[in-house]
Parts: structure tokens; sequence; C-alpha cells
């Protein structure tokens, strides 16, 4: 793509990732224990976005098994996943629990994130058997993916973490209260900020809520609401109009919105439609492709090496970057006023450029300038951060780490990289990751999930009543 001397070297990434996937982390990542699930999304993410033009995956049918297995066993009887299998209880602690009744009242609701339900989810679409596995069935690829989710349970769950003012916590909780029933009462636990917002639209999205007239569906009016009112002075979203603006609050927001303005193939009921959701989500777009161009600077190692010196910001919203930088200059992106550069912005601000310019909202200019701005981004990525050892680092001249190479990679897949499947923005994953929990939502609404498991069991127990002592009646021959 561009002749500076700076490729994208695929085999390098990919053996950092099956290192990462198949050995011991280092040392530093014992203190993301309970984040185990997203560690394993982005290993098994990257892999699938770097297996392009039909290389065989490096997951065998017996890891996939396995891993699958481990995502299951994350699933809380409740509703929902936990963050890994040392933060849920043995099944047996469970037993005569209610939990749509909430009964016990001091039940254990709240070993389920909202995070760590959306990541495993996506683990088992990258996880889907492919066509060899099935084993000869007459089954589209993915169409079992989630074979075993508690589909009805955890989009209960997902609606009770709504607040009043439309914002998603992280988990559910019991806190003391003398003037509540037995002592307690139920609470929603975690932040207000925008991830939950985006994460509960991307669970929503996956498992057909909205399509199910036997769950109750989010307040997707009020989630609208609660998103146009994180939109700042500046153009830029935060937690709220009087916190910062940060780029990766403003990607969560524009993703949410485009997730809720998206239909499940079996879901033709949406509160809004894809623009409407834009126009009332959004309180001033101009403002926002402003604040977002804003964010674009020339990279400047000696500015980078002094914290004190004066940063500007915005030179290149209206000049060519050769004017400004030179004929081969690195552009960077910081995520808050006057920050340093880091690998991960690139991906929040280009992002949400992209799905803003899907519906229509783009940046002024001409595609000559627009591809100079990503080659000029590109260069920064590969020749800055990306390590020798493969993946990338947060800063210059910093170690490799799963959440910034991850990342990283997405920000190239999305501009189309040669070597990289085509990416889904709002989603963060392949499209062929898409398209798989497209027809894995398919394989639910034909009973392939828990409702089909339901009526296997109704069916069978109907069955047991008429043959008696579970014995099938006598086939007649006809004479």
């Amino acid at each position: 793509m561009d002749s500076d001397n700076a490729p994208f070297d695929q085999a390098r990434h990919l053996r950092y990732w099956q290192r990462c996937m198949r050995t011991l982390l280092p040392q530093q990542y014992t203190a993301t224990d309970s984040t185990r699930m997203m560690l394993g999304c982005f290993c098994i993410a990257a892999t699938d976005v770097l297996a392009r033009n039909g290389d065989q995956s490096v997951i065998n049918a017996h890891d996939r098994r396995a891993f699958r297995a481990w995502v299951l066993a994350c699933q809380h009887p409740g509703g929902g996943f936990v963050g890994g299998p040392t933060h849920t209880y043995p099944r047996a602690v469970y037993a005569g629990f209610d939990f749509s009744k909430g009964l016990p009242e001091i039940g254990l609701p709240g070993e389920a994130n909202i995070a760590a339900t959306l990541f495993a989810l996506q683990l088992l679409a990258l996880l889907a058997a492919s066509d060899e596995e099935n084993g000869g069935r007459n089954e589209k690829h993915g169409e079992g993916a989630y074979l075993g989710v508690h589909r009805n349970q955890t989009l209960q769950w997902l609606q009770q973490l709504q607040r009043p003012d439309g914002s998603f916590g992280e988990f559910l909780a019991y806190v003391p209260d003398v003037r509540a029933a037995g002592g307690r009462r139920k609470v929603v636990g975690g932040g207000a900020d925008m991830r939950y917002c985006y994460i509960a639209a991307m669970i929503r999205w996956i498992l057909g809520g909205g399509g199910c007239t036997d769950v109750i569906d989010i307040d997707v009016s009020a989630l609208v609401r609660r998103i146009r009112l994180g939109q700042t002075y500046d153009g830029g979203f935060a937690e709220s109009s009087t916190h910062e603006s940060h780029a990766g609050y403003a990607f969560c927001a524009i993703a949410a919105l485009d997730l809720l303005g998206r239909s499940a193939e079996f879901d033709k009921s949406t509160t809004l439609s894809s623009l409407d959701i834009f126009a009332h989500g959004i309180a001033d777009i101009p403002a926002l492709l402003r604040w977002l161009a804003a964010r674009t600077f020339c990279f400047n190692p000696e500015c980078e090496e002094d914290n004190d010196s004066e940063w500007q910001e915005s030179m290149v919203a209206e000049i060519t970057p050769t004017e400004t930088c030179g004929n081969k200059p690195l552009f960077a992106c910081n995520g808050r006023c006057n920050k340093h550069a880091d690998s991960c912005y690139t991906w929040w601000t280009l992002a949400t450029l992209s799905i803003l310019e899907h519906h229509g909202y783009g940046l002024k200019g001409g595609s000559e300038m627009s591809k100079e701005d990503w080659l000029a981004k590109r260069r920064f990525l590969l020749k800055k951060m990306q390590h020798e050892i493969g993946g990338f680092s947060k800063v210059p001249g910093g170690p490799p780490d799963i959440y910034h190479s991850y990342l990283s990679i997405a920000a190239l897949a999305s501009q189309n990289e040669d070597m990289l499947k085509a990416f889904d923005p709002a989603m963060c994953v392949s499209q062929d990751t898409v398209r798989t929990i497209e027809t894995a939502r398919l394989g639910l609404s034909r009973g392939l999930g828990e409702a089909g498991e339901r009526r296997r069991a109704d069916l069978l127990s109907l069955g047991t009543a008429c043959w008696g002592r579970g014995k099938p009646p006598r086939r007649q021959v006809a004479l």
C-alpha cells in the first residue's frame, strides 16, 4: 500500500497472538484475572482477522471445543456471563434458586457483568464449528454457535441493568436496607458511562432483543436520550455533558446508535429508524465531526519526550499534510485535548468517523485527502507502534499488549489493510464473525437454543406420559 518501508508483517503478528493464546501471559497481566474473557476474546478475534484469503485457522477442532466449554462454564444461571471460571460458584450452590422471580432474596446475581457477557457471546461466534466439524449435519456454519446460551435469562438480566434515566450499569447486587423486605434490596452496580450503553446495545442486537414477545425489551428511547445527553460543549462525548469528552466515549455513543438502528433477521419492530436514531442521539453532528478531526496531529518525537512542550492540535484540519509535516508525515491521534499519542486512539477516532460516514455524516474533503490522511496514520502505527516481536504498543518504544495490539489491528482492518479481513467497526470484529452471529441468532429462533431445548423437553415429557415408564409404543407392522 505504501512504499515507505513500513510493511504490515502478518506472520509476525500471528505468532504474537498464538503466544498470547497458548502460553502464560507476563506477570503484568495478573491484575486482569477478572477480565480473562476479554483477553481471550481479543486473542481469538485477532487470529480471525489475520486469517485472510481462506487461510486455515490456527485453532483446531479440539481447541475450539475446549475453548467453547470454558466460555459456557462462565455462564451464570441467572443470566449473563462472568469474567472467568473462578468468579462463579459451583452449580450445586444455585439449587433451588429462581432468578426469574428473584428468589431467594439473598441470591448471588452480582457475579455476571455486562462486559464479560458481550465478550463471551463474541467468543462463541468466533469459535463456531467449521463446516467440516459439523459432522455432516445439514447445518449452516455457526448456526449452533449459541447452543447452550440462556438467551431469555440474559435478555431479562440485561433489561434489569438499565436505570430509569436510560443508562446501564455493570452488574446486579443486593445491598443491606432495613426498609426493604428481607433487609436487602437489589441495585444496579457499576458506573453509568457510555461504555455500558454501547455494550448493552451490542448484547441486545446479538441475541435479537426486541424481537421476542416473551422477554421485555430495554427502553431504547431512554437509551438514545441518555446518549444524546453525553455530548459536551466542545462536540465530543463523555459520561455526561459536564464531564471531559473522550474519543473512546464518542465511539461507544456512535456505535451504540448504529447497533440500535440495525434490525435483527426476526426483529421487524425497531423503535426508530437508523437516521431517526442518529438525529435523536446526537445533538450537534457538525461539532462532533470537528472535534473528531481535531484529534489528529503531526507526530513529533521530540515533543512526545518533553511533557512541557506546547501541543499544536488541529494543525492538519485545514491544510494538506505535506504543507505541515513534509513528504512522509506521521499522523497520531489523542483521545482528549492536550494528551499524548496512543495507538488505541487511532482506532477510536477512525472507527467513529467510519460509522458516521456510513450513515451519511462524513468529513468534508476529497478521497485523495482522505487517503493521504490515512497513510500518514498508518505510518505512525507501523513505524512507531508495531513491535519487533509482533503486536503493538501503547506508546512509541513500549512493549506490546493485548488491548492496544487488537485495537491497532482493528484500525488497520477498518481501512481495508491488504493482509486483514474486512471489518465491522461498530461490532469491532470481522464481517465474517458478524455473519456468524446473524446465523447463530437465526439458529436460536429455529429452536437450536434454549427455547428449542424447552420444546424438546416438553415433547419428551409428553411422550413419557403417553408411553408409560418411559417406554415407546410398540411398532405396528402393516399386514
